[in-house]
Parts: C-alpha cells; sequence; structure tokens
C-alpha cells in the first residue's frame, strides 16, 4: 500500500464520515420528541381544565405535523400537585397543569393570586392577565424555573355539611379547609378552625368528618364528586371570594432545549386557548351549581352584598398579613387594586 494510495483512502473515509455526520443531524432534527405533561385532576371529560390541557396536546402535536408529541399523566400519576413545581425546575416534568400557589413557597408573592377579596369577577382575573403585575410576577416563576404558555383561570364556591356557609358569621366552630394561607388566617379570626391538604384529599375529609367545609375550584368539586358528602353549597357563578390560576407550564430546562421554531408552536397554540378557557370556567361555574343541584344539594349564589362582607373581613386580615409577610407585598397589592377602580 502506498503513501499516495494510503491518503486518498483516508480521504474518502473522511468524506464519507462527514456525510454521515450530516445525515445524522438531518434525522436529528426530524425527530419526534415527546414531553409529558402531568396534573392532579382525574380525566374528566366535562372539565374545561383537563380538557383545555387536552386540546392544548392535540393542536401543538397537529402544527408540529406530528413532530412534538406530549403524553399527558392525570391524577398525580407522575408527580404529586404539591411537588409539581419542583419537578417543573429540575426538568422531571416538561409540562404541567399546575395551580402555581402551591408554588408561593418557594415565590412568596404568587400569595397575591389566591389572595382572598382581590377579585370580585371573573373578568377582573382575565383582565389581570395583562397587567403589569402580573409580568412581574411571571420574570419570577421564569427565573424559579418554569414558564406559562397558556393563563386559565378558576373561580370556587364552598361546599358544607352541617350548615350553609354564606357569610363570614357562618364560620363559627366549624372545621374548615381554606384556600391559602392568607384565607385561612381570615376564616380563623372569624371563628373557624382550618385544615390545609391538597384538593385530591378532600372527599375522603369529609366523608369522615375530618372537615365540616371547603372552598376549592367548581372544575375540582365536580371532578372529585364532592356533591356526594356535601349538603351545602355557595356557587361562584355571580360572584366569588375565591379566584386563583392553574396555567399549563413548560420547565424551563425543557424550554431552553427546544428550537425557536418548537417554542413558537406551543407558544402560539396556548395563547389561542386563553379566551376559550375563560368562557370555559365560567360556564363551568354552571355546571357544578347543576350538578350539585341534581344531587339534593341546596345551592345558592353569592350576592354583591355579601361578596362586600367577605372583602370587609379580608381587608382586615389577610391584606395586612400579605403587605407584612410577602416581599414588596405591600407595593404588588397597591397595584393590582389600583386595577379595578
Amino acid at each position: 500500500m502506498t503513501r499516495k494510495w494510503r491518503i486518498q483512502r483516508l480521504a474518502s473515509l473522511l468524506i464519507a464520515a462527514g456525510a454521515l455526520a450530516g445525515m445524522m443531524n438531518v434525522a436529528h432534527a426530524d425527530d419526534t420528541i415527546t414531553l409529558k405533561m402531568a396534573h392532579q385532576w382525574p380525566d374528566d371529560p366535562n372539565d374545561y381544565v383537563v380538557q383545555t390541557g387536552k386540546k392544548f396536546a392535540q393542536e401543538v402535536e397537529q402544527k408540529s405535523g406530528g413532530k412534538i408529541h406530549i403524553n399527558i399523566f392525570p391524577a398525580e400519576s407522575l408527580v404529586k400537585s404539591l411537588n409539581m413545581h419542583t419537578a417543573l425546575r429540575s426538568g422531571s416534568t416538561d409540562l404541567a397543569i399546575y395551580p402555581y400557589i402551591y408554588a408561593a413557597g418557594a415565590i412568596p408573592q404568587l400569595n397575591l393570586i389566591l389572595l382572598p377579596g382581590l377579585w370580585k369577577t371573573h373578568d377582573d382575573v382575565y383582565k389581570f392577565r395583562t397587567s403589569p403585575v402580573w409580568k412581574e410576577l411571571e420574570a419570577k416563576i421564569e427565573a424559579y424555573g418554569f414558564k406559562t404558555l397558556c393563563w386559565i383561570q378558576i373561580s370556587g364556591g364552598a361546599a358544607s355539611k352541617s350548615k350553609p356557609i354564606n357569610l363570614p358569621a357562618d364560620l363559627d366552630k366549624m372545621k374548615v379547609r381554606g384556600a391559602g394561607k392568607m384565607m385561612e388566617a381570615a376564616l380563623q379570626s372569624a371563628g373557624a378552625s382550618t385544615v390545609s391538604m391538597a384538593s385530591s384529599e378532600t372527599y375522603s375529609a369529609m366523608q369522615l368528618g375530618l372537615l365540616d367545609g371547603l372552598w376549592t375550584s367548581s372544575g375540582t368539586f365536580g371532578s372529585f364528586r364532592m356533591y356526594e358528602v356535601a349538603k351545602y353549597y355557595n356557587s361562584p357563578e355571580n360572584y366569588s371570594i375565591y379566584y386563583t390560576i392553574e396555567p399549563i407550564a413548560i420547565s424551563m430546562k425543557t424550554w431552553n432545549k427546544l428550537t425557536p421554531a418548537q417554542q413558537k408552536i406551543l407558544t402560539d397554540v396556548g395563547q389561542s386557548l386563553e379566551q376559550q378557557a375563560f368562557e370555559g370556567a365560567k360556564a363551568d361555574d354552571k355546571r357544578v351549581a347543576q350538578l350539585f343541584a341534581s344531587h339534593g344539594v341546596t345551592i345558592h349564589k353569592m350576592t354583591l352584598d355579601e361578596w362586600n362582607q367577605w372583602q370587609a373581613l379580608f381587608q382586615k386580615v389577610s391584606f395586612p398579613k400579605f403587605r407584612a409577610e410577602v416581599p414588596d407585598g405591600g407595593r404588588l397589592l397597591d397595584q393590582s387594586l389600583a386595577l379595578y377602580k
């Protein structure tokens, strides 16, 4: 074997290797990616939050030409709800439909989105999603490790067993599950004892008498069949003291691995579903009230006068607690309240 032949042979091998590498890169670029989406709710076809997640997955796959596939893991089958924010941060979960209040231990300012008495109607909540305060919270969320793709909001009422919960005075000596520590403080000041637990635990707690009543979202009341263990339901169809958000979120670790084109697909699909989710939230309040009524539960719709009485309690207890305990809480609360003047 001559030296010239060896050089020619080496050159041929290098060319072939380069071509193979190029082919491999193209093949990798064309590979389908599969993402994991988690949430805490049963796979209820009537729950608009669950169905928004499914539609998101379907439209992402369609718009990507089948190149982005999303597997959905309902009912905490992938990760427990209270651990969702750490799973998103680590990247062990790519996507989640997630009540952001569960991350308030890591991001204290998120207590704002469950501050009772801040919002009166669904329209108030939807307006908040474009506010400077929300953009500031989003920056903190992304710095922590996940990003909002689709705004989904919820309202909630109160279900109870021994007596209705329509006004603060009704809380005396009741064992209740509130919605976040800011609400819990106010409920305690009105004479209630509070129990903290995930929504998925409330059915058995009511059944066993560990709870006399609870606040949670309309959809959660329906999905977890709380109408089977409650006798009274305060419906949020007109007004509610309880609103929060549970967006479709993506891990920043996953987000940063995507190409700009893939990121655009996820963002565009998420934003395109927000108006539909907003209408779904309002429709769900009515659907769940009808579901409770069909099972013999006594229904009450909160009035504006009742809302004002509840807000007076929260202004006395929850608002000062938020200002005192949350870094920069006073400014965030003042700016949020100014949106509705």
